[in-house]
């Protein structure tokens, strides 16, 4: 895979779901069997908003020469090594439903992916 590709499928998912918690955060949460208050609302639009950012700026930057791709895809890999440590918390704890492995499965594929960028070494120009 190319990593303007991997950018690419990132960016989509971040926009979707960032879209998804940010116009419908109570539809989003009752995928998961989660129900909230207000205040619960409110922070589900600031995480829609987080990953619609996120997913923006991957759009944005799927052209990004050969030299900045290890560090871009080792800060990528960090956010989601974070973001899979949180989901596997929170479905080991049973706060959501089984759709919460979706989320583990989503932040793992990533994280390995853009490790694989990280690691990667760089060609010789």
């Amino acid at each position: 895979m190319r990593f303007s590709t991997l950018l690419a499928v990132a960016g989509i998912l971040g926009v979707l779901f960032g879209l998804a918690f940010l116009l419908a955060p109570s539809f989003g949460l009752r995928q998961y069997g989660v129900t909230t208050d207000a205040a619960g609302i409110f922070l589900t639009r600031f995480f829609g908003a987080a990953l619609l950012q996120l997913g923006l700026v991957f759009l944005t930057i799927r052209s990004l020469p050969e030299s900045s791709i290890s560090r871009v895809a080792l800060a990528a890999c960090l956010g989601e090594l974070t973001g899979l440590w949180v989901a596997v918390r929170l479905q080991l704890s049973g706060g959501i439903n089984a759709m919460g492995w979706s989320s583990v499965a989503i932040y793992g594929v990533l994280a390995l992916a853009f490790a694989s960028f990280a690691l990667r070494k760089p060609r010789p120009a």
